[in-house]
């Protein structure tokens, strides 16, 4: 009787794709070289990583990113208790809490649905802009290059 109750588990157990995996370990670290860039002031680079829509254009990202008032924090404060779902091809939502520094270190829990587009994982701008906080009053931390 268990081995028949075993088999019909396995028969109904939903089945991993092996791309399936595989993405969600990418999009991993996809958002892992995101942060980095963003925590090394890459933002040209960075800016190439993220996905626009909603009304935000990259010029827009790149004027605001550099007024933020929290970056990520470094190593392993950068991202835990990290979750992925696999959506689909190319996309992956993930849940973290996320180490940002701001005089101190904080974590805020947030989710991203990074999608990969040219074999690139890239991460919604508003994502990032909600994470970074940005602070028109402040001193910019690096002069962006106008995006045309």
């Amino acid at each position: 009787m268990t081995l028949l109750t075993g088999c019909c588990f396995l028969m109904t157990a939903p089945m991993l794709r092996a791309g399936q995996v595989d993405d969600e370990i990418a999009a991993r670290q996809g958002l892992e070289e995101i942060l980095d860039l963003w925590r090394g002031e890459e933002f040209e680079t960075l800016s190439l990583r993220i996905s626009y829509s909603g009304g935000i254009s990259q010029g827009s990202f790149l004027e605001r990113i550099v007024y933020a008032s929290r970056v990520p924090a470094c190593c392993w404060e950068k991202l835990q208790d990290v979750e992925a779902v696999w959506l689909g091809e190319g996309r992956v939502s993930i849940k973290a809490r996320v180490g940002l520094e701001s005089g101190g270190i904080s974590f805020v829990k947030h989710s991203f649905y990074l999608v990969r587009e040219d074999g690139v994982w890239k991460v919604p701008a508003a994502d990032i802009l909600a994470l970074a906080a940005p602070n028109m009053q402040r001193i910019p931390r690096k002069i962006p290059l106008r995006q045309e």
